[in-house]
């Protein structure tokens, strides 16, 4: 989606609701800000549920309170995805040093008596 699809669901807001009517100019000038919604994996029907839902009984600035909830509602990136795990059971291999010594560390706090068995 780009900034002219962006622009339209602006300016379909006072269709739904009158006191979200916009410009095209201003619809235009608030675009990039939706674009980013959709960056970070937002539907427009989410972008359209949090411009609308909760609106005061009167708006006086219906672009100042579009752009302020734009900036503000922002959600935030998706985490990272997950590294690739790493097998440790290979000596050498990333990681083999400290899983052994958590291993060996564990195994001595059991046949001490100690501590939890692990699940």
């Amino acid at each position: 989606m780009g900034a002219g699809a962006a622009a339209r669901l602006l300016s379909s807001l006072g269709r739904a609701e009158p006191r979200l009517t916009l410009s095209a100019a201003e619809a235009a000038r608030l675009a990039p800000l939706v674009e980013e919604w959709w960056a970070v994996g937002a539907s427009a029907a989410q972008v359209r549920a949090a411009l609308t839902q909760g609106l005061p009984e009167r708006v006086y600035a219906p672009g100042a309170l579009v752009r302020d909830r734009l900036e503000r509602k922002r959600p935030s990136p998706p985490p990272a995805a997950p590294s690739a795990p790493v097998d440790a059971r290979e000596a050498g291999a990333p990681g083999f040093v400290s899983a052994a010594i958590r291993g060996a560390e564990l195994a001595r706090t059991l046949l001490r008596g100690r501590g939890p068995v692990p699940a």
